[in-house]
């Protein structure tokens, strides 16, 4: 398969949103992996972990104890927390797929013989394009995330 796309970059610590990329595929394609990779999902290690401020926040905003004693505090955010980042597409301004394993790669794979669990395969694999990477939660600064794209050409466009 053909790379058409490539995109990386950073997010930081508490961002919540939406970033779309649009690519026009340059031909009909018989075969479209959109995958996304990221890092930085747990914390990974006990110092990392902002424990007070996290228990301030908790106090502040919500009125409550992260727990009794730091240590319970501490093995819910180094094992429960998690960094959440999931992958949608369109085509041609039509869902297409949406994929939300809690996984550091995931592909949405279209072709007539294989179809990645949340996905519709449309009726031709051409025209624009949306990935929109959701971002629900992430713990950490410069949490390293990529977007690509890569097609096979259709047996037509050959």
């Amino acid at each position: 398969m053909e790379e058409l796309y490539r995109v990386k970059g950073e997010l930081n610590s508490g961002f919540v949103g939406q970033i779309t990329y649009t690519i026009c595929l340059p031909y009909k394609c018989s075969e479209l992996d959109i995958c996304l990779k990221f890092s930085k999902q747990h914390f990974p290690s006990a110092d990392m972990v902002p424990l007070e401020e996290m228990k301030e926040f908790c106090k502040k905003e919500y009125g409550i104890s992260l727990g009794e004693n730091d240590e319970e505090a501490l093995d819910n955010c180094l094992h429960n927390m998690k960094t959440e980042i999931h992958l949608m597409a369109t085509l041609n301004d039509e869902f297409i797929g949406c994929i939300h394993k809690q996984r550091l790669e995931r592909h949405m794979v279209f072709s007539s013989s294989k179809l990645s669990e949340g996905c519709i395969m449309p009726e031709s694999l051409e025209g624009v394009l949306k990935v929109t990477v959701l971002v629900f939660n992430v713990l950490m600064d410069e949490t390293p995330y990529e977007v690509s794209v890569k097609a096979q050409r259709g047996e037509s466009d050959v």
